[in-house]
């Protein structure tokens, strides 16, 4: 899973053209210091990378319905 991560990030940079300002980490898996270090021995040469564990991103996004700036959407 590291490595597959570590290759979508490098992936991106290279749309990016390499001008990578940070490389931010996010979510549950985020929390298991294992797998983050491995990401980022593969990617600390491209930009400073910042982590950020847990789901909160799924709290703000309700929050953002219910304040009425965002439309729920169905899948």
């Amino acid at each position: 899973m590291a490595y597959q991560t570590a290759k979508e990030i490098g992936s991106m940079s290279t749309v990016l053209k390499g001008r990578v300002n940070d490389i931010i980490l996010t979510g549950g898996l985020v929390h298991s210091t294992m797998l983050t270090e491995w990401i980022k021995q593969r990617t600390r040469f491209m930009a400073p990378i910042f982590v950020y564990p847990g789901e909160d991103e799924m709290a703000t996004g309700a929050l953002r319905v219910l304040l009425g700036e965002e439309t729920a959407r169905r899948y």
